[in-house]
């Protein structure tokens, strides 16, 4: 069976919805309790993958904290391979603040802000053996933000998969501050795109920042070769791929979205999934299309589709 490693943060995410308003005047408002579950981008990948079938092992530090323990034990519990989960015990796991408004929009905010356990991926746990067994590498922007350890040991590692001719998918999940790009932040990405066969990333919240161009279509193109592909995440137009001898689009499902809380994240899934499983380009989109369809209609980025969910969901929704 194919199995993916999946290399990034992992981090708690509390879901905090807006209170809903019953009498402006009177002060009167509903509250909803707050939900505390796995988050991190490159983590509610590998849940996602893990759910649909995909067998799943994941690269990542965590503290030695309340949190850390939630993180590691959630893997287990979604059958996810934590050998190579890193537990740092000088380290904090961050808690992420999830607020989502009315229209399903999210604000996050993460604590603590020192000592951040998902910056950290020490050189020593990347080598030939990290990738005995593995058929697929993946891993996300998120844990590239910062000069760390995780930014020189994520590239070391799709170099390494390269050279073992591993197929390996990177999400921009890019971090733009005022509309800018940090310049060492950009060139980093940019090292590991290097090393990358499919891009994936939305159309103007990402892909408009890591090109030469304001056009975020003409980035893509710019990005693509005969070795590496892109994928773009474009909302409710759905998601488009793009490659040196084609560019095709494929709808988006037509559903009541509640909360956008890892709606990329586990688009990569489906997507991955239907590439191990050799379907054709415009396939895979469709099945990212889905699991990110499927997720947006519940709260939060662990409402991600079992395999069974995700087959009901296609049928429903004219698939």
């Amino acid at each position: 069976m194919p199995k993916v490693l999946v290399v990034g943060d992992a981090n708690v995410d509390i879901i905090v919805p807006y209170p809903k308003i019953i009498d402006s005047e009177k002060g009167l408002a509903s509250f909803e309790n707050p939900i505390l579950q796995g988050g991190g981008t490159a983590a509610n990948t590998a849940i996602a993958l893990s759910r649909i079938g995909v067998e799943t092992a994941f690269l990542g530090t965590v503290g030695n904290d309340s949190y850390g323990k939630f993180v590691a034990k959630d893997f287990e519990n979604e059958g996810i391979d934590v050998a190579h989960l890193i537990i740092d015990p000088s380290l904090n796991t961050v808690g992420v603040f999830a607020f989502i408004d009315d229209s399903g929009e999210r604000y996050l905010w993460g604590w603590p802000r020192e000592q951040q356990a998902f910056k950290e991926i020490a050189g020593e746990y990347v080598n030939e053996n990290t990738l005995k067994d593995i058929n697929w590498v993946h891993s996300s922007g998120m844990a590239v933000v910062h000069d760390s350890s995780a930014r020189s040991s994520i590239l070391k590692l799709f170099t390494l998969a390269q050279q073992a001719g591993i197929p390996t998918s990177f999400d921009l999940n890019l971090r733009v501050n005022d509309g800018q790009l940090d310049p060492e932040y950009k060139e980093a990405v940019l090292k590991i795109l290097e090393q990358t066969n499919y891009v994936l990333g939305s159309a103007k919240d990402e892909y408009a920042y890591i090109g030469t161009t304001d056009n975020w279509l003409d980035n893509v193109k710019e990005l693509v070769s005969k070795e590496r592909v892109c994928i773009v995440r474009n909302g409710s137009h759905g998601s488009l791929i793009v490659t040196e001898e084609e560019q095709a689009e494929v709808s988006a499902f037509r559903i009541t979205v509640k909360d956008t809380v890892g709606a990329g994240d586990t688009y990569n899934a489906g997507f991955i999934k239907g590439m191990l499983h050799g379907e054709d380009l415009r396939k895979c989109l469709f099945l990212g299309n889905a699991v990110a369809g499927y997720t947006v209609s519940k709260i939060g980025a662990r409402n991600c589709p079992r395999k069974i969910e995700l087959a009901t969901f296609i049928e429903e929704h004219g698939g």
